[in-house]
C-alpha cells in the first residue's frame, strides 16, 4: 500500500475517533455512533440471545476507548483493568456472576480479520445453567466470529446508515 493510500485510510480513522472521544469529554456520551461498529455489536446481541450486552473498545494513537456499546452511556468511556489486562495477555479477564449482576462479564483482546490487534471487546452473557467454561467458550466463539466480520479498525469507524 502506498503512504498516500495508508493516509487516505488512516486520518478519517483518527479523525472519527478523536471526534468520538471529544464528544466523549463534552458530555454527548449517550448517542449510538451510526458506524460499522456499532452495526456489529447491535448485530451479535441480536443473533445470540444469550448475549444480554457488547461494548467494543479501540486503540489508538491517544489510548484506548469504548466505540460502540448496547448501552450508549458506555461509549466513550475510557478503558480500564477489565479492557487492558486482555489485550495485554492475551487471556479474558471473566467476572462472574453475583446477586447484583447475575451474568458472566467476560472481557477479550479482539484483532482485525489479518490478526492485528484491535482492541478488546466485553460481552455480558447470562449463564442459562452453564458453568464457567461453557460460558467463556461462547464468549470466544462470537469473539472470533466478530472477529471474521472486522476486516480493519478503519472499516469499524466507517460511517454505515442505520439498518
Amino acid at each position: 500500500m502506498t503512504q498516500v493510500k495508508r493516509y487516505a485510510v488512516a486520518i478519517p480513522a483518527l479523525l472519527l475517533f478523536s471526534a468520538m472521544a471529544a464528544g466523549s469529554a463534552r458530555g454527548q456520551r449517550g448517542k449510538h455512533p451510526d458506524t460499522y461498529a456499532q452495526q456489529l455489536v447491535d448485530r451479535m446481541v441480536a443473533q445470540y440471545p444469550q448475549v444480554k450486552s457488547v461494548e467494543l473498545a479501540l486503540l489508538s494513537s491517544t489510548g484506548c476507548a469504548t466505540v460502540a456499546a448496547t448501552a450508549p452511556e458506555d461509549i466513550g468511556e475510557a478503558c480500564d483493568t477489565d479492557e487492558n489486562t486482555p489485550m495485554k495477555t492475551g487471556r479474558p479477564y471473566v467476572e462472574v456472576p453475583s446477586k447484583d449482576d447475575p451474568v458472566y462479564d467476560i472481557t477479550q483482546a479482539i484483532h482485525d480479520a489479518s490478526g492485528k490487534l484491535i482492541g478488546a471487546v466485553g460481552m455480558d452473557i447470562a449463564p442459562a445453567g452453564r458453568g464457567r467454561k461453557a460460558v467463556v467458550a461462547q464468549a470466544e466463539a462470537v469473539r472470533k466470529e466478530m472477529e471474521r466480520l472486522i476486516p480493519s479498525k478503519a472499516k469499524l469507524l466507517a460511517h454505515a446508515p442505520p439498518k
